[in-house]
């Protein structure tokens, strides 16, 4: 007896009908998928077969290949949904279950990402093991897919989120961290080291589906890259180390007073800077009061601030960085262009 269940890939509705598979195979197959299990229409279908057959898209030789093709068939079904809509990350996401900030881990095959989704998963919730999907404005669409492993004699085995432990990321998730695996032998310990868009702008391209479909993909990719505050290049040999820097990287701005701007009605960008127009004012802004403005499109910790600015313009003299920025935000609170920190915590999705 066929036996059929509805996953929702990142808003694509695929009904998988499961056919000429032992019942306890299908099971299995329905299992792994449990956490993306929906209800309703089908926007497309899959038929699966333990064997190949007229009609059935996925098939394979035992439970591991067919599970293993059923995962490429719906990652895929997912990518083509969010064409030229969402950007779309090859990377393992994984979420602070207090704030619901995602770190995206990202590399080619090999970097380690199912792995590392795996190991961290039971202490941080688990977004996605391959594909982290962020829209304009931020928000992330959990995908967590059933995670694959190769086998040590050849071929994978795959296995649901819940079958591993790993934990639920919390309903809504925002891209925080955007991190380039980097795994080697040379090191002992992790390695953490953050970076700009254009010094690895082609590793993160080249981990981008359907960049070119991307309205202004490069600007895109910017203004996510800007609002994370950097690239962090993690080098690491196993999996287990990544626990600490991961955690650092997404509790950087835990709890932290957040500044954030006010919308202008009109802005155009100047050869050293910017005009902004807001409540009938027209304020010109320096070439940092124009970064920092640009930045604060989304909420933003002073630390974040002060490493932006230091990347862009280098690191001020005798450490005064972070004095040059407050100085600079206050004079843009004082033009009505940034609301300060409020008194206790606030986060960007309140």
């Amino acid at each position: 007896m066929a036996r059929e269940f509805l996953v929702d890939a990142l808003g694509e509705r695929v009904r998988v009908t499961v056919e000429g598979m032992p019942d306890s195979d299908a099971g299995r197959l329905e299992d792994q998928w449990r956490r993306l299990s929906t209800a309703g229409e089908a926007t497309s279908a899959l038929t699966v077969a333990g064997s190949p057959g007229i009609g059935a898209e996925v098939t394979g030789r035992d439970l591991d290949e067919v599970a293993v093709a059923l995962r490429r068939a719906i990652n895929l079904r997912a990518i083509e949904a969010t064409r030229g809509e969402l950007l779309v990350l090859h990377a393992a996401g994984l979420a602070d279950p207090a704030t619901g900030d995602v770190i995206a881990l990202v590399g080619p095959s090999g970097a380690g990402k199912s792995t590392a989704a795996a190991t961290l998963g039971t202490a941080l919730g688990y977004v996605s093991d391959e594909t982290v999907a962020v829209t304009p404005g931020g928000d992330v669409l959990a995908f967590p897919q059933p995670l694959a492993f190769k086998l040590p004699g050849g071929g994978k085995r795959v296995q649901g989120p819940d079958e591993l432990g790993l934990l639920r990321a919390g309903p809504r998730v925002r891209l925080s961290c955007v991190a380039l695996l980097d795994r080697t032998d040379v090191v002992t310990v992790p390695e953490v080291e953050s970076v700009g868009l254009g010094e690895v702008v082609a590793d993160l391209v080249g981990q981008i589906n359907y960049f070119d479909a991307l309205p202004r993909p490069l600007s895109a990719l910017d203004a996510l890259v800007r609002r994370c505050g950097g690239v962090h290049v993690i080098r690491y040999r196993e999996a287990a180390d990544l626990l600490g820097p991961v955690r650092a990287l997404l509790g950087a701005t835990a709890g932290a007073p957040l500044y954030s701007r006010v919308e202008a009605d009109d802005a155009v960008a100047l050869d050293s800077g910017a005009a902004v127009l807001a409540g009938g004012r027209i304020t010109v802004l320096t070439p940092l009061s124009a970064l920092l403005w640009g930045l604060l499109v989304v909420p933003q910790p002073l630390s974040r601030l002060v490493a932006a600015a230091e990347r862009e313009f280098g690191p001020a003299p005798d450490g005064g960085g972070e004095a040059a920025v407050r100085a600079v935000l206050g004079e843009l609170a004082d033009a009505g262009l940034v609301r300060p920190p409020r008194s206790g915590r606030h986060r960007a999705r309140d």
